[in-house]
């Protein structure tokens, strides 16, 4: 887990020569960070968007999924589950959830 940039491998604690309140680590790549940094350089990119356009994919498959499962499950009562296969609501399904990926990650990519 820990790379030759994490300070991981040296043996030494994470915090040596420093206050524990001068640094934090970044709980997903475990870097030594400043304690004033909204996120993390490495993780999100130089100006956080990439973190962003991750978070908005996740909630848009999330969401798009709830709605596609909603509007399959509202289509297959209404014409009944003899005619709505297996294949018709897990196409309506997914596209619904990738169609909120999609939507999810230009929302995100604005601000």
């Amino acid at each position: 887990m820990g790379g030759p940039e994490t300070g991981r491998d040296t043996g030494e604690p994470l915090a040596t020569g420093t206050a524990p309140s001068e640094t934090i680590v970044c709980p997903s790549c475990e870097r030594l960070l400043p304690v004033g940094l909204p996120y993390c350089p490495h993780c999100c990119g130089d100006d956080g968007r990439r973190g962003a356009i991750g978070r908005g994919a996740m909630f848009g498959w999330v969401f798009g999924f709830l709605a596609g499962g909603l509007a399959s499950a509202a289509w297959s009562s209404f014409i009944g589950s003899e005619p709505a296969g297996w294949t018709a609501v897990l196409t309506t399904t997914f596209t619904c959830a990738v169609v909120g990926t999609v939507v999810g990650m230009v929302v995100s990519r604005k601000g």
